[in-house]
């Protein structure tokens, strides 16, 4: 292994570890925050995706159906998944409402989402029963 040459003066500082460490702890947190807003970004990219899906959905039920709405279980259950989670949204902002009263609502919009998604798939009833099955 080959000796190092002398050191520039500002090398030879005892600073020098303490700049270099905590210079590669502010990268490193500037990295996890970087990453945390790239998770934010995609969280709310997948919710216009959503919304996105919901006006494309009523676009095509317009041309399919000839009306943007019907009242359908399926719609019905959706619009009330949604509402549910307006209220906890509502709820996480309000600072009267917090704790408690959000994971309430939080819990109860689980729920609903098994409902809309299962229950109503399932049933075979309206114009989104393409998933069902019949039981003989």
């Amino acid at each position: 292994m080959h000796q190092s040459a002398i050191l520039a003066p500002a090398l030879q500082s005892q600073w020098l570890m303490m700049h270099v460490s905590m210079m590669v702890l502010g990268y490193a947190a500037l990295l996890c925050g970087s990453l945390l807003s790239v998770a934010l970004l995609v969280i709310t990219f997948r919710k216009a995706i959503k919304i996105i899906g919901i006006l494309s959905g009523a676009v095509w039920a317009n041309e399919a159906w000839g009306s943007y709405w019907n009242w359908d279980p399926k719609e019905t259950w959706a619009f009330i998944t949604w509402t549910v989670f307006a209220i906890y949204f509502h709820t996480r902002t309000n600072t009267n409402l917090e704790g408690v009263n959000s994971a309430l609502v939080a819990s109860m919009g689980f729920l609903i989402i098994w409902i809309c998604y299962f229950g109503v798939n399932l049933s075979g009833t309206g114009l989104h029963s393409y998933g069902s099955f019949t039981l003989n």
